[in-house]
C-alpha cells in the first residue's frame, strides 16, 4: 500500500539544519556562531595580573606566579606562597586578554597558625569588569576553615555562576568581562599566603552571559535605615571601676549639646544614644555568649532603676531643650542586647515553664538550640519594651535595638541567629542596629540576614598599624553599604600617638567622605565627658573637635 502523502509543507535543506544547529545551541554554549563542548576552560593560565599593594619582601611574587597552575606545598618555606602582611586590602587583578564568558573564580590561601602566624582572610571578594574603573562584585565567601590552632591547611576561596549566580541577574549561565578582580584584608600581625588563582568559563560570549551591573559603593545614610538619627554616641552602663558605669544627667549632657567650658548647652551635638553593657558583678560580659538569665536581668535592672541611667539620660535630654532655642527635641535611643551564644545549656527559665532554656546544638539539636536562642531574646526584648512604657520617659523616643555581638557567629547557623534577632526587633516595629568589627565574620552579609543599620569598625585607634586603614576601612564601609564608628577613649589625652589617631578618623569624615554618612561613636566609657569637662586646653580642645566634626566642619 502506498504511503499516505505528507501534509507538511517540505522546506529546503540549509532550513533544516538551521533548525538543528537552534535546537543543539539551547543545550549547548554559542560562541560566535559555533558550537562548543560545555566543558569551562582556565581562561587566566599564564595570563598577567596586578597587585594593588606589593607583597611582602620575604615572600615576593617572582611574576605570574598565581596563574601557573603549580600550587605550593602545605609548607610555608615553598617559594609558590605569595605573602601579604599589615597594610590595605589586597586587590589581585587579571586581565584576560578579552572579554570571556566566566563561570568560577577562585584563590587557594595557606594557614599554619600559631606556629608559623599564617591565617587564611576571613573573607574574599570577586569582581568581573569590562573595564578596571567598573567593577561589579559577584560574590563574597567567608572562610569555612575558620581560624584556630593546628598543623599547616590550604582553603579554596570560590565564586561558581552554578552555585551563587550573578547578582540580580537570575539565570545567568556567565559574567562577561575582561577583568577579574579578587581582594582580601589582611591581618595586622598575621600573614595571608596565597598561591594559585584560577578564573574559568569560555572564550567570547555564550548563551546566558550577562554583563553584571556595576557596583554602587555608598555609605549608609542617615533616614529610614537608621530611625532618623545621624550621629549615634555609644554610652557604655555596664560594670565598670568607680562606679564610671553609672551615670548622672549632669555626666550625659555634654552628649545630647556641645556644652562651653562652663557647662553650659551652646548647641546640639549627637541626636542618638546607644545604651549598652558589657560587663556584669559576676565578671561575665553580656557579649560573649556565656552570661545567664541573672547577668541579662542585672543589667535590665540597673538600666531602668528609679534615677538610674535611663532616668537621668531622660533628665539631661529635658535640661537641653530648656536651655536650647527652637522647639524640644527627644531624643532617639537605642537599647542593646546582649548575646545568647550558642554554648550554655543552662541559661535560666524565661518562660516560667520550670525547664531552663538549652541554647547548646550539641546539646538538643540545632533547630531546638536555635528556637531556644529566640525565645531568649523574644523575652529580652519584650522585657525591655515593658519596662520601658511603664517608665513613661517624656524626653525620650526608643526607635531601635542593637545586636550585641560584633560579627555573625562562626558557626553554621549563624546567619540564621542574626536573621531571627532582626525579626524579633522587626516585630516590635523597631530599626536594628549593628557596629561589626574590622575583621568581623560575614560582616557582607549584614542586609541579606535583616539588620537595619551598620556602622563598620577601622579598629584603627587601639593599636600600632599602617595609617591607610582609615581609607580602607572606608572602602570597605562603601562596599557593604554601611556608616563607619569614630574610635577612641581617655587616653587619647595622655598619649600623643592615640591623640594622632583619633585625628586621623575626624580627618578622615571629610577626606573619605563618611562625615556626612551614618556614623556611631565609640568613647571607651566616658571619655567624651572627661574632655568637656578638663580645664587641660588640649584636653578641651579634643571634645571641641569631636563637637566640630558632628557638625559638619571639616577637621585638618
Amino acid at each position: 500500500m502506498p504511503a499516505a502523502p505528507s501534509t507538511r509543507p517540505s522546506r529546503p535543506w540549509w532550513r533544516a539544519a538551521v533548525a538543528l544547529f537552534a535546537s543543539l545551541a539551547v543545550a549547548l554554549p554559542l560562541f560566535g556562531g559555533t558550537a562548543q563542548a560545555a566543558e569551562p576552560k582556565d581562561l587566566s593560565a599564564g595570563r598577567s595580573y596586578t597587585w594593588s599593594e606589593a607583597p611582602d619582601a620575604d615572600r615576593p611574587d617572582r611574576g605570574r606566579q598565581l596563574t601557573d597552575g603549580a600550587l605550593g606545598a602545605l609548607d610555608v618555606t615553598d617559594p609558590a606562597w605569595v605573602g601579604s602582611t599589615k597594610g590595605r586590602t589586597r586587590e589581585i587583578v587579571v586581565d584576560l586578554g578579552g572579554s570571556k564568558s566566566i563561570t568560577g573564580i577562585r584563590a587557594h590561601f595557606l594557614q599554619d597558625w600559631p606556629s608559623a602566624s599564617v591565617l587564611v582572610p576571613l573573607n574574599v571578594s570577586f569582581a568581573v569588569a569590562d573595564s578596571p574603573r567598573r567593577w561589579a562584585t559577584v560574590g563574597r565567601q567567608a572562610t569555612e576553615l575558620l581560624w584556630g590552632d593546628g598543623p599547616a591547611r590550604d582553603e579554596w576561596f570560590a565564586w561558581g555562576v552554578g552555585d551563587e549566580g550573578v547578582p540580580d541577574r537570575p539565570g545567568a549561565r556567565a559574567a562577561y568581562g575582561r577583568f577579574v578582580k579578587i581582594s582580601f584584608s589582611v591581618h595586622t600581625r598575621a600573614a595571608q599566603l596565597i598561591d594559585e588563582l584560577e578564573v574559568t568559563g569560555f572564550h567570547g560570549r555564550i548563551d546566558g552571559a550577562v554583563t553584571p551591573a556595576p557596583d554602587r559603593p555608598g555609605y549608609l545614610e542617615p533616614g529610614r535605615a537608621t530611625a532618623g538619627i545621624r550621629d549615634l554616641a555609644l554610652i557604655y552602663n555596664g560594670q565598670y571601676d568607680n562606679d564610671r558605669g553609672n551615670w548622672t544627667a549632669d555626666e550625659l549632657r555634654p552628649y545630647l549639646a556641645r556644652v562651653d567650658r562652663d557647662g553650659r548647652p551652646v548647641g546640639r551635638l549627637f541626636d542618638g544614644v546607644l545604651m549598652l553593657g558589657l560587663l556584669t558583678p559576676s565578671g561575665v560580659d553580656l557579649g560573649s555568649g556565656w552570661a545567664r538569665q541573672p547577668d541579662w536581668e542585672w543589667y535590665r535592672d540597673k538600666t531602668f532603676a528609679p534615677g538610674g541611667d535611663l532616668d537621668q539620660l531622660d533628665r539631661a535630654a529635658g535640661q537641653v531643650n530648656a536651655a536650647l532655642p527652637g522647639p524640644d527635641r527627644k531624643t532617639k535611643v537605642v537599647l542593646a542586647i546582649p548575646n545568647p551564644g550558642g554554648t550554655l545549656t543552662d541559661f535560666g527559665d524565661v518562660d516560667g515553664d520550670g525547664i531552663t532554656e538549652n541554647l547548646n546544638a550539641d546539646a538538643v539539636g540545632r533547630e531546638q538550640a536555635l528556637a531556644n536562642q529566640e525565645k531568649v531574646v523574644r523575652w529580652w526584648t519584650a522585657g525591655l519594651i515593658e519596662r520601658w512604657r511603664a517608665a513613661g520617659y517624656e524626653q525620650l523616643d526608643l526607635v531601635g535595638l542593637y545586636w550585641l555581638p560584633e560579627q555573625i557567629d562562626v558557626g553554621p547557623d549563624g546567619p540564621e541567629q542574626a536573621r531571627r534577632v532582626a525579626e524579633v526587633i522587626h516585630d516590635h516595629r523597631l530599626t536594628a542596629f549593628w557596629i561589626p568589627h574590622f575583621l568581623a565574620y560575614k560582616a557582607f552579609q549584614w542586609q541579606e540576614v535583616g539588620l537595619d543599620a551598620a556602622a563598620f569598625q577601622p579598629n584603627y585607634f587601639f593599636e600600632e598599624m599602617d595609617p591607610a586603614r582609615i581609607e580602607d576601612a572606608a572602602g570597605i564601609a562603601r562596599s557593604y553599604g554601611m556608616g563607619i564608628e569614630v574610635e577612641f577613649d581617655e587616653r587619647a589625652a595622655t598619649d600623643p600617638a592615640l591623640r594622632e589617631r583619633l585625628l586621623a578618623y575626624l580627618r578622615g569624615g571629610s577626606r573619605y567622605g563618611y562625615q556626612d554618612a551614618f556614623v556611631a561613636y565609640y568613647q571607651g566609657v566616658d571619655a567624651l565627658y572627661r574632655f568637656a569637662t578638663s580645664t587641660d586646653p588640649k584636653t578641651r580642645e579634643l571634645y571641641d573637635l569631636v563637637a566640630d566634626f558632628v557638625a559638619g566642619k571639616k577637621i585638618r
